[in-house]
């Protein structure tokens, strides 16, 4: 090899380094901190939260007839974006051997594309098999970008294989363990919190997923400012689905249960919901599943927000049960989710925990929970 080649080769090993670290640097970040908020189940970086949060639906029901049962059973989620998410721009190594960006300053973090000269695209393999059928010719981006539906004139790039390229780092789906909050009748609701993308922080616009069964095989505890988390298999297979995910908003996932599951299996009783206002400081408990079975733990809630805009974090809470604590040191990723009752009442779920503290953590109110899935 030419020693100009050696260079070339060289830098461009460099570039690609360089880029990966990078990349790392944005899923840690920051968020592991002393005094800092991680979700305790798919990534929620404090910073995510829209200002959109205060737009809580009050939705058609009279809270107070309404009744609902708790699960707190963990399950597996698995959702697609709408089109393919853009995480990040990149560099390709030409297939003349020189370096280009062709989406540098033009896609951005969190777009997400939707079609190719009009071929609507649904996930990462339509992306590229449209791409690479350009031929050298300028293609026609379709984009939405928040509210906004654009379109973008790009030339593909030949790489060293002789493959047409656009430079960007895309995601097309997300899987992870969390809690289902309760069931009602055909519907159900999980999480809390929005799902939202690990490597950018924006919120996850799907087109379609669903809630699986899932088999916990470990309970890892926290450590050096690391939070804790359940791990566990789950078997992605069509006849272990409970549900179809429909919605993924600012406050958790809700969908359909499906055909063939009774909510009965996924829940305790029927309880009534207590509105925001008829909440107390004090003792409280949560209905959790992580040991294998249903069971109550308690809990102090220790802070109450009544202002909408608190969202997700309208409650703090605090572990005392001396069960769960020895299981857990508090909360870990993968019990988002959890059911909190108080009064014998439906009264929220668990949504963050502290990662300098991990018995404490937020909640959210489960009539802003409600009303999403009214």
């Amino acid at each position: 090899m030419r020693d100009r080649e050696k260079k070339q080769y060289r830098l461009i090993l460099l570039m690609i380094l360089a880029f990966v670290i990078y990349l790392i640097s944005i899923v840690i970040g920051n968020d592991f901190l002393s005094g800092k908020l991680i979700n305790d189940g798919i990534y929620l970086p404090e910073t995510s939260v829209s200002n959109d949060d205060n737009a809580v639906n009050s939705g058609t029901f009279d809270i107070k007839e309404k009744q609902v049962m708790p699960s707190g059973v963990p399950i597996g989620i698995y959702v697609k974006t709408e089109g393919v998410m853009v995480i990040d721009t990149g560099v390709i190594s030409g297939y003349d051997g020189k370096i280009y960006s062709p989406c540098k300053d033009i896609l951005q973090q969190g777009d997400y594309i939707v079609s190719i000269d009009g071929e609507a695209i649904n996930d990462k393999k339509s992306l590229v098999e449209a791409v690479d059928r350009c031929n050298g010719n300028i293609v026609d981006i379709g984009v939405v970008r928040g509210t906004e539906e654009l379109t973008f004139s790009v030339m593909p790039v030949k790489n060293s294989d002789g493959k047409y390229k656009l430079g960007i780092w895309v995601k097309d789906d997300i899987s992870g363990i969390g809690t289902l909050t309760y069931v009602d009748e055909d519907s159900f609701a999980a999480l809390g919190h929005s799902i939202n993308d690990n490597d950018t922080g924006i919120i996850f616009r799907i087109s379609d997923g669903a809630i699986y069964n899932a088999n916990l095989v470990n309970i890892v505890k926290p450590f050096d400012k690391n939070p804790g988390r359940l791990e566990g298999i789950i078997d992605y297979s069509s006849a272990n689905i409970i549900g179809r995910v429909k919605e993924n908003t600012l406050y958790g996932i809700s969908g359909t249960l499906s055909n063939n599951v009774s909510y009965t299996d996924y829940g305790t009783e029927l309880i009534s919901i207590a509105p925001k206002e008829e909440i107390s400081l004090g003792p409280a408990y949560i209905l959790s599943a992580i040991s294998g079975k249903p069971e109550y733990y308690d809990i102090e809630i220790t802070d109450i927000n009544y202002d909408e805009s608190a969202g997700s974090k309208s409650l703090e809470i605090k572990i005392t049960d001396a069960e769960l604590l020895s299981m857990t040191d508090g909360i870990v990723q993968g019990m988002s989710g959890t059911p909190i009752i108080q009064n014998n009442r439906l009264v929220g779920a668990i949504t963050h925990v502290f990662v300098n503290d991990s018995t404490k953590g937020y909640g959210i109110f489960i009539e802003y929970m409600l009303a999403e899935n009214d």
